[in-house]
């Protein structure tokens, strides 16, 4: 195991009550690097937040632009000057940890033996109370290997508000199939939690400040994808999503309804037209908006081309 190759970070924007007592207390970070951006937090909360990481003897990066992309970006930038044997990065939210003993771990294992070069970004199979992955989590208490939200599907016959996510609630009837279970391609990770690969980072995004807090990954994904870097899910590593911890906080557990609202305290503005605009779909409403041409020879075509109900576009040996 080399921890040198993966850092684990999280970028924050007025909520370091919750880095210091829930990121700090649930993430077991094993002997690899934590690092801490700062995403324009006011004044007191950045001295807060500084003071936390020092006690910890964490590095405090204050983010070059705005937004989650850009806060990668200021890492990254970090990284490839200070850190040149890491590889990977993995991003949580603060309501986002791992489950599964020896996380971080497996993944410098994966790295290290070349495993995980060719993909851009690494999902994970996370878990909730309910509200997206029915009594997964209780099944997997119990000594089960369930699947919670695996991903997000935009180019398939939306069936019902939703279904873009492949989790037991949406897509059931779906995952039955146990191709599932095996480590797969997919449209863009559950992004509560996601590995990104700093080598593919650097020869093929570019940045934007448009998405502060949603839509930030699915971009991101959507980059890798258009250039036929795929986007690897590995359903064997669990992490738990626990949108609740925010309201301990007095932040609104919903983080999209609270954006529309204008919270831009902690979430930013949402993305407007941007996207539509960059990539030329509504994201709530995908096969009627997309002209497919224009990803003639990408992944998302092939994603578009695929029958989810044959399991995923391809399994992949790790």
């Amino acid at each position: 195991m080399n921890h040198k190759n993966l850092i684990v970070y999280v970028s924050s924007r007025n909520n370091y009550e919750m880095l210091n007592n829930e990121v700090f207390k649930n993430i077991n970070f094993d002997g690899f690097e934590f690092i801490n951006v700062d995403d324009q937090s006011d004044h007191e909360e950045k001295i807060k937040g500084k003071e936390y990481c020092e006690n910890k003897g964490y590095v405090f990066l204050e983010n070059k632009g705005r937004g989650v992309q850009m806060a990668t970006q200021t890492l990254i930038d970090f990284i490839n000057k200070n850190r040149p044997e890491c590889k990977w990065i993995i991003c949580f939210q603060h309501d986002n940890f791992p489950l599964s003993k020896d996380f971080f771990s497996k993944i410098s294992d994966y790295i290290s033996k070349g495993s995980l070069d060719n993909f851009g970004l690494l999902g994970f199979n996370n878990l909730d109370y309910g509200s997206y992955t029915l009594f997964s989590y209780y099944k997997y208490l119990l000594g089960f290997k369930p699947l919670g939200m695996i991903g997000l599907v935009h180019f398939q016959k939306i069936i019902y508000p939703g279904s873009m996510w492949l989790c037991p609630r949406k897509r059931s009837k779906i995952l039955k199939n146990k191709l599932w279970r095996k480590p797969f391609i997919v449209e863009f990770p559950m992004w509560a939690s996601v590995g990104i690969n700093i080598n593919n980072w650097n020869k093929y995004v570019t940045p934007t400040q448009k998405f502060h807090f949603h839509l930030w990954l699915p971009d991101i994904a959507m980059q890798f994808n258009s250039q036929n870097i795929p986007c690897l899910i590995i359903p064997s590593l669990y992490c738990f999503n626990n949108q609740y911890l925010k309201l301990k906080y007095g932040i609104p557990w919903n983080s999209a309804t609270s954006s529309k609202e204008g919270n831009s305290y902690h979430f930013g503005k949402m993305f407007d037209n941007h996207w539509i605009e960059r990539w030329g779909w509504d994201p709530l409403n995908a096969n009627k908006t997309i002209d497919i041409k224009k990803y003639q020879g990408t992944l998302i075509e092939k994603f578009y081309n695929h029958n989810l109900e044959k399991g995923p576009l391809e399994n992949i040996i790790i």
